[in-house]
């Protein structure tokens, strides 16, 4: 089952695109669970202890007190990482968008179905992949399973190797980096220093010699990767392709 939860502070247009929704899951066999919530401040309330209810959001950005983006940006910062797709009647904040690495962003009376659709079943693909792709730790006769959706880096220390996931939670194995960087090939990670590899969805931005990650960890880049790692994260927001309609 897909989880989605719609904001948006006018209620016609929650009803509206939750029927929307609702006949293109029936019509390509996707069972949903959609949820409803009228402003940017309830969202954050009900996920803030449990930020990753949702696979999928759809967001108005012109809300009330808080705006849809700066909604976008908070869930970010306290570990969110499902698909975000901005829903709105503005296409000024489709630039500001990038910060928020959204699926897509979308115009209100002016998106083809058809596109509406496509959008949604891109955001279903997406999701799909997340709970598929696993990382399986084995040592013995112990074997740990963590999807990767959940990892945000990676650090090693001679052979020693933690992985950092859920936020808190960390574990630690052996393996070597050259070992590491062939598991996680095309897995949407990068390595960032001799002693680092990061997930690309966890970024949340540059500062001189360093990155932020969405959990608010900073970790410090390599000068020798600093050009593959904006390469690399550029690479990742045009793939998510943002473009207005």
């Amino acid at each position: 089952m897909v989880t989605l939860y719609l904001c948006d502070d006018n209620q016609e247009d929650l009803d509206k695109y939750a029927r929307m929704i609702d006949i293109i899951a029936q019509k390509n066999k996707i069972v949903v669970s959609i949820s409803s919530f009228r402003s940017g401040e309830e969202l954050l309330f009900h996920l803030d202890d449990s930020p990753n209810q949702a696979d999928i959001i759809y967001l108005d950005v012109l809300m009330g007190k808080l705006n849809g983006m700066d909604t976008a940006i908070m869930l970010r910062e306290i570990g969110c990482i499902s698909e975000i797709i901005f829903l709105t009647t503005s296409e000024d904040y489709v630039y500001d968008a990038f910060d928020a690495s959204p699926v897509q962003y979308l115009l209100k009376g002016e998106v083809s179905t058809e596109k509406f659709e496509n959008t949604f079943l891109w955001a279903v693909a997406l999701v799909q992949k997340k709970e598929t792709d696993m990382f399986i730790i084995e040592s013995c006769n112990f074997q740990k399973v963590i999807p990767t959706k959940d990892i945000s880096y990676f650090e090693i220390w001679k052979r020693v190797v933690t992985v950092h996931y859920n936020q808190t939670e960390k574990h630690d194995f052996y393996s070597t980096m050259e070992e590491l960087e062939n598991r996680l090939k095309d897995k949407g990670f990068v390595r960032i220093h001799r002693s680092y590899i990061v997930s690309l969805p966890y970024i949340s931005k540059f500062q001189q010699n360093n990155l932020f990650l969405k959990t608010g960890e900073k970790l410090p880049i390599g000068v020798t990767y600093m050009k593959q790692v904006r390469q690399a994260f550029s690479d990742y927001i045009n793939r998510a392709g943002i473009h207005v309609r």
